[in-house]
This record gives structure tokens, sequence and C-alpha cells, in this order.
């Protein structure tokens, strides 16, 4: 097939608008999902246009050598995927229950061994008993969402609801946001204030995980953007630390999204991002941390087994598995 630039050579890259390839300097441009399947191009502002009206856009491949001179900065994408309707019955769905009248708005629910805990929308953490429908009100939350929050990027600041898998303790933070508590459930008491620094948490939710380890509960959160810290929820005591300085390692440059513990227990993942930005899974050995504590993280080749998995652009707030 004949290449839109003319030359004889294999089709590098994306397809692009006219705009573009005839571009004498780099131009921003945006990505244009078609609607057919994955299909994708590059396209120019006055090209985004035509396509968010509907309007059918001419594209054509180039060589590498035209790609190279034609590139510029990623603006945006527009248009979607095409989506496949593979929907079918789901085995085993259980009936649907409602919450009883008394909860109000339920803003979270977290899984327990006990049952399941409600985050109500007046700070009350409730203990459901699906099948006598009943709750019960076992302490309230006094963190709230800033009154003059403003959402980044189509995320709004909101209270999340975490707890151990005991059902003890209870952690509410503000996802995108900056400050939480810990809750011990058996007295309703606040046994830790949590903050971090506030330095971009706008952009992910606040990295907050109970898991357990000899036997006790344990906290994982972030202190600060690039910082996770272990804290005792009975206590509010630390228990884990990573090193405040090795500004060159590289774990020392993300910043802290998500947190999801593998099914063992034995890894942590964050879903981190990166400048310039880029989206940046990292997963490291949350055992030897454990084991080593803060001396696991120093060196060229920390005992934590830091990895990073594959990047992508401009996005992160990912689920993840």
């Amino acid at each position: 097939m004949a290449l839109a630039c003319g030359h004889d050579a294999p089709a590098y890259g994306l397809p692009v608008c006219e705009h573009i390839r005839t571009a004498t300097d780099e131009v921003g441009f945006s990505i244009h999902y078609t609607g057919h399947g994955l299909e994708h191009q590059r396209i120019c502002a006055l090209c985004r246009e035509e396509a968010q009206h509907g309007q059918p856009v001419t594209t054509g491949r180039i060589c590498e050598d035209c790609s190279d001179t034609s590139y510029g900065s990623v603006v945006d994408s527009v248009g979607r995927p095409e989506a496949i309707d593979a929907s079918r019955p789901v085995p085993g769905a259980g009936p649907l229950v409602p919450f009883p009248a008394d909860t109000g708005t339920v803003l979270d629910l977290a899984p327990t061994e006990r049952g399941l805990l409600l985050l109500a929308a007046d700070g009350r953490i409730l203990l459901w008993d699906a099948e006598a429908g009943s709750c019960t009100h076992l302490a309230t939350t006094g963190v709230s969402v800033p009154a003059d929050a403003e959402p980044w990027n189509g995320h709004d600041k909101a209270l999340r609801l975490h707890a151990s898998r005991n059902g003890r303790f209870a952690a509410v933070a503000v996802d995108f946001g900056r400050t939480g508590e810990v809750i011990d459930l058996t007295t309703g008491a606040v046994t830790a204030v949590l903050e971090n620094d506030g330095y971009h948490s706008e952009t992910v939710p606040y990295s907050l995980l109970f898991t357990e380890h000899a036997g006790r509960d344990v906290l994982l959160h972030r202190t600060r953007w690039n910082r996770i810290a272990g804290t005792d929820p009975a206590t509010g005591e630390p228990v884990l630390l990573m090193p405040e300085s090795e500004k060159e390692a590289a774990w020392a440059h993300s910043f802290h999204g998500a947190l999801h513990l593998s099914p063992g227990g034995t890894r942590l993942a964050s879903d981190t991002w990166l400048w310039h930005p880029l989206g940046q899974p990292v997963t490291w050995d949350l055992t030897r941390w454990f084991a080593d504590g803060e001396s696991a993280w120093h060196g060229e080749q920390p005992a934590v087994e830091f990895r990073r998995l594959p990047p992508c652009e401009y996005h992160w707030n990912r689920p993840m598995v």
C-alpha cells in the first residue's frame, strides 16, 4: 500500500492527518479513536473539531523519517475504541438487598470477617447484618471533605472507608486529598491521625491499606508523595519506614497512589505516576520489608525487589489485580 508521504519505505507509527504530515514545525496532536476496534490515529486541532462533530477524518500512513519530522506532543484523546457487548448471565448472582432505611446515604463499604462495614454520609461507621436487615453503629468519623475542594481531572475528593480483615479497625481518608484517621471499632476511639504532605495529592486516591504481620494488624499509608509507612493501628506507633534520603534510588521518584496487596500478602503494588507524567505501577517485596525494616531499601539492589511494571503515558488510577 502506498504511503501518504510518497516514500517507498515501511509504514511507521500511527496514521496522521494531512496537516500534521505537511507541517514544518512540531504540532500538538490528539489521539483519535475511530470506533473501529482499537484503531487510532494522530490528528491536529482542526481535525479534532471535525471528529468531535462526527465528521470523517482522513489520515494516512507515513514512513519513519517523516514520522520523526512531524512528531509533536500529545494534547489529549478524542473518540472511543469500539465497545463490544459480550454480556451474559452471571452464575451464582445473589439477590439485591436494600440498606436499612436509617442508614441514609451510604458513601462507601468495606468487607471484613464480621460482615460489611458501611460509611454513612453523616460519618457513622455501621456493621451491616443483611439477613436481619439492621445496622450496628460502631463509631463516627470526624474526617470530612474540605468545603472548598475542587475536582482534579474529573476526580472529586471523596471519603473512602478501609477496614482490617478482622473488623477491629477502620480507616477513613479523603481520596485525592491529604487527611484521614484510624478508628478502633471496639471502642470508637481514634487511634491515629493521618496526613500526607499534600504534594500533588489531588492526582491519586489516598494510599492506604490494611495488612497483617506476626499476628497483628498493620496499616500501610502514604506520609509523603514518595513515601509509604507502616503504622500499628492500635497505638499509632510506626512499624515500617522507608528512607528519607537516597534521592537517586529507583523508588524515590514515584508519586504513590492506590495500594494493592497480593493474595498471599507477600507483595505490595502501588499505582504510581512519575513526571512527565507517566503512569507507572510498581511492586515490591513486603515480606523483606517487614524482615529487614528500613535497611531493606538501601543499596543499588534493595532487598525489597522494587520493580516497575509497564508504564502508560498520562494514565494511572486504574483497576489492578
